[in-house]
């Protein structure tokens, strides 16, 4: 009641009546939630917190075809970039800044960035072109010195948001920019529906992406030395990329098919099944911005062993690890512990989130 009073208030007192969103990539249909789940959840909490607020979403790469189309009754128009380089892509940013110049100059507007990357370079040049207010979000991997377009950011005068401080000081180190505003991202209460299961089968649960910045590898071996003391051990994956090869080999190898169940990419809402039934996320990565796979995990009432990376708040059931050691001692801990506590644990909603951003919105505004 607390939050639907201050949406109410904040909606009230807004001075921008439009939210112009760019972004690399968004879902092509409402089946497709696996894509960008935080911006999903972002966009649909502006949508339940301000059902009056316009909302236009543009995408330049995916999906892979250009068009217009619908999305939860909010208008997204796909430039169709599918990644590719060089010219190509030159001629997608192109169809997007036209097509934002065909848009009405609203200069009470925001143009909102999500990723420092084409997103924030097009949107900050469009800004200046129109007189609108540009804010762009760093998601994650996009503070660090790999990100090529950081150096053209560094140049100009933008407002950058991050989710966490480890965020800002990253940002910082690798160009200098300083962050504007840190506002950490809320939580759909919805995505994780039912009850939680009483009896979890899944023993250890690895959700992600299969990429070398995930280590899922290393997730594997220290599944292989942790089924040495609990040979009933079951584990699960969910993901799917560039080392599933690897992730499959070493499976193989390691003769775990016994104990790893490789189930590939699922959707959104089979990673939450899965949670409700699992007592550990098992976390290699080694950075993330905000993860959103901890907070929901935590949600689900599972435990987390992980590096220091991509976490909103320090919790008793999150174990930080600095080593593979110190990860395979935290897994055996809380297996070896028969009254572990698999209740969920609650996270400010995506609504608190709305409402940092609309302050942050007016106070550009205002400073006109």
């Amino acid at each position: 009641m607390e939050d639907q009073n201050s949406i109410l208030t904040t909606f009230s007192m807004n001075k921008f009546r439009q939210l112009i969103i760019l972004t690399p990539g968004f879902p092509a249909d409402e089946k497709d939630t696996s894509c960008i789940s935080t911006l999903q959840d972002f966009v649909l909490g502006w949508q339940s917190a301000f059902p009056d607020l316009k909302i236009d979403i543009i995408t330049f790469q995916y999906p892979h075809e250009s068009k217009k189309y619908r999305w939860h009754k909010l208008s997204v128009y796909a430039a169709g970039g599918k990644d590719k380089g060089g010219v190509h892509r030159l001629y997608t940013w192109l169809k997007v800044f036209l097509y934002l110049l065909r848009m009405h100059k609203n200069k009470q507007a925001i143009v909102l960035s999500y990723f420092l990357t084409e997103a924030a370079i097009i949107g900050w040049l469009f800004s200046k072109v129109s007189g609108m207010r540009h804010v762009a979000i760093a998601a994650g991997q996009d503070v660090t010195k790999e990100n090529k377009y950081l150096r053209w950011l560094a140049a100009v005068n933008t407002s950058i948001v991050v989710f966490n401080e480890k965020m800002k000081e990253a940002l910082y180190a690798s160009s200098r920019i300083k962050a504007s505003a840190v506002i950490p991202m809320g939580v759909s209460r919805v995505i994780l529906p039912g009850p939680l299961a009483s009896n979890r089968n899944i023993d250890v649960l690895f959700a992600g992406s299969l990429i070398p910045v995930k280590q899922p590898t290393l997730a594997i071996q220290i599944i292989s030395q942790l089924q040495h003391e609990f040979k009933a051990l079951h584990a699960e994956i969910a993901g799917d990329g560039s080392e599933r090869s690897h992730v499959l080999q070493l499976i193989n190898e390691l003769q775990l098919t016994g104990n790893i169940a490789f189930n590939g990419q699922l959707k959104r809402e089979e990673v939450f099944a899965k949670m409700k039934h699992a007592k550990i996320l098992l976390h290699t990565s080694i950075f993330e911005g905000q993860s959103a796979v901890i907070t929901e995990a935590l949600q689900a009432g599972m435990y987390v062993v992980c590096f220091d990376v991509g976490r909103i708040t320090d919790h008793p059931k999150v174990h930080v690890c600095k080593n593979r050691d110190e990860m395979l001692h935290a897994l055996e801990t809380i297996l070896h512990n028969p009254q572990s506590d698999f209740s969920p644990v609650n996270f400010p909603a995506m609504s608190s989130t709305v409402i940092e951003y609309s302050k942050l919105f007016n106070q550009l505004l205002s400073a006109r």
